[in-house]
């Protein structure tokens, strides 16, 4: 009776962490058709903006059952205001690093609140292994975002940017890392609220 109740109390949950997931993997796809000249941009574009927009509902989805995930889904809304504006206002110095900034803040947000509320739920739904995953991916983000933040200010200081660049390198490749285990975590996280 009680895993009746678990699986109706978090079915939202369940097919919106799966949505995400799909999104994640959309986006990358989509980012390496992007670097097709010409027809590339078009079809990497348009893809990447439909799995936005997956992602963007099955975070609202998840939301219904995680409150963590309806926080994760208003800062995805707040980091497209801030991307808008840096498309605008990009190209002034100071406010396109505080624009940038601000930017790698929210996503991070986006994956703790997705990251520490369902690891909370798996927990409580006694799936501490896919809970410690989760912990794990949002930890790895913190420190490659922190990273990201240093080097994008290190960045603007002539000479260190050279040193800055080639560091960020090493950053966005542990960066891909974190997003694989994302990935991982989500799909595992979905299969789990599913059961």
């Amino acid at each position: 009776m009680r895993r009746i109740f678990k699986m109706q109390k978090y079915e939202n949950a369940s097919s919106g962490l799966k949505m995400v997931f799909i999104g994640a993997i959309g986006a990358i796809i989509c980012g390496v058709i992007l670097i097709i000249p010409i027809i590339g941009t078009i079809i990497g574009g348009i893809g990447g903006l439909v799995f936005l927009i997956l992602s963007l509902i099955g975070l609202y989805k998840a939301g219904a059952d995680i409150d963590g995930c309806k926080k994760a889904f208003m800062c995805n809304i707040i980091n497209l205001v801030v991307s808008v504006l840096k498309t605008f206002l990009g190209a002034v110095p100071v406010l396109g690093l505080l624009l940038n900034l601000a930017g790698y803040v929210l996503t991070f947000l986006v994956v703790y609140l997705v990251c520490s509320s369902v690891a909370a739920v798996m927990r409580d739904m006694g799936h501490a292994d896919i809970a410690s995953n989760g912990e794990l991916v949002y930890k790895i983000n913190f420190v490659c975002y922190i990273a990201t933040i240093v080097l994008s200010i290190l960045a603007v200081i002539p000479l260190v940017n050279i040193l800055a660049g080639l560091a960020s390198i090493v950053v966005s490749i542990v960066i891909l890392v974190a997003q694989i285990l994302y990935m991982i975590f989500l799909y595992k996280s979905s299969n789990a609220l599913a059961a």
